[in-house]
């Protein structure tokens, strides 16, 4: 298991550099031209340039090529990520561009399982905690395209404060990078590092007070990212543990509307803001207890703090998903 590769710390810096590169260029292009956002959360409610957050499928296609030509990781990983993410960015800036159902992004994120299942990167079993395992060969096809959706809606849906889905993914791709460790599984962390490298550097731009927003594109290119790197790795249950903050946020929404709908066509207010700055809930029994919902529900907060509040909720799911390995082991 190569774990420690000396071309992969410089690559990490690179990969760093080029990610605040293209967040910075991606943020003047579309500043430029009018596509921005409201920031609802601040009370001057500015506009913020969008999708700054198409640095992170770039540089992590940019970097998986490299990491193929300099014999980091094989030609089935590089094209695998290459494919899963080219899709799902299609599928993100039609959404970004084009007024879409509510259904289209569950549906339409199912082709990203496809190049994982056609070049059978992946092991069709399943391993839990105390030993139990499950073959399930015809099942664990069905469930990739699934998988892939999931992740990369749930993800997608938690996109609602400066901050949060980036500094996210990065907890739950560092929990993979140690399950992969502990569990000794037969691959190298590259593609984790790289991942971490690109929302690092769209983070120092989309950190509090945002410069720039994600975009549903990179939203979704993140859950695929991190579902697709958990089936080819064989570390689906620490990943499952490690995301349950974004699980949690997208069930109670769906469990509540009863169906995809998007965010913006919903004429509910689940939280508001005060003049002093402080999210509140806005106690809409109509509404549905997503995550910020549920950690300003006692106390107003400040944006700020309710970002440390469910950074909180995700560095303990990391915490549990870690112990979940040595239970697997």
């Amino acid at each position: 298991m190569e774990y420690i590769i000396p071309l992969t710390p410089l690559l990490f810096i690179l990969a760093v550099l080029s990610s605040m590169f293209a967040t910075k260029s991606f943020m003047e292009f579309f500043g430029s031209r009018g596509f921005v956002g409201i920031d609802i959360f601040k009370t001057n409610k500015p506009k913020i340039p969008l999708l700054g957050g198409l640095s992170i499928p770039l540089t992590i296609v940019i970097f998986s090529i490299i990491g193929y030509l300099t014999g980091l990781i094989g030609w089935k990983e590089a094209l695998v990520v290459t494919l899963v993410i080219s899709i799902l960015t299609l599928v993100g800036l039609l959404d970004d561009f084009r007024d879409v159902s509510g259904l289209y992004k569950p549906v339409a994120c199912l082709l990203g399982g496809l190049p994982i299942i056609f070049l059978h990167t992946y092991i069709p079993h399943l391993d839990f905690p105390f030993g139990v395992g499950f073959r399930i060969s015809i099942i664990y096809i069905i469930m990739i395209p699934l998988g892939i959706s999931v992740a990369a809606n749930t993800v997608n849906m938690l996109d609602v404060i400066n901050g949060l889905v980036a500094t996210a993914g990065i907890i739950v791709l560092s929990v993979m990078g140690i399950a992969m460790y502990i569990l000794g599984v037969d691959g190298n962390l590259y593609p984790i590092i790289i991942g971490i490298a690109a929302l690092v550097g769209f983070l120092y731009y989309n950190k509090y007070p945002a410069k720039t927003f994600l975009g549903n594109a990179p939203a979704l290119v993140i859950g695929g990212y991190i579902a697709t790197l958990a089936i080819m790795y064989h570390v689906e249950f620490p990943t499952v543990v490690a995301m349950f903050p974004f699980i949690h946020n997208s069930f109670f929404f769906l469990n509540k509307i009863k169906g995809f709908v998007e965010h913006k066509q919903l004429n509910i207010k689940v939280t508001e803001l005060d003049q002093m700055g402080l999210i509140h809930d806005a106690r809409d029994e109509k509404a549905p207890i997503t995550l910020l919902r549920f950690v300003v529900s006692r106390d107003p907060l400040s944006e700020f703090d309710a970002y440390l509040n469910i950074v909180v909720l995700f560095i303990f799911s990391g915490l549990l998903a870690v112990i979940s390995c040595f239970l697997m082991g």
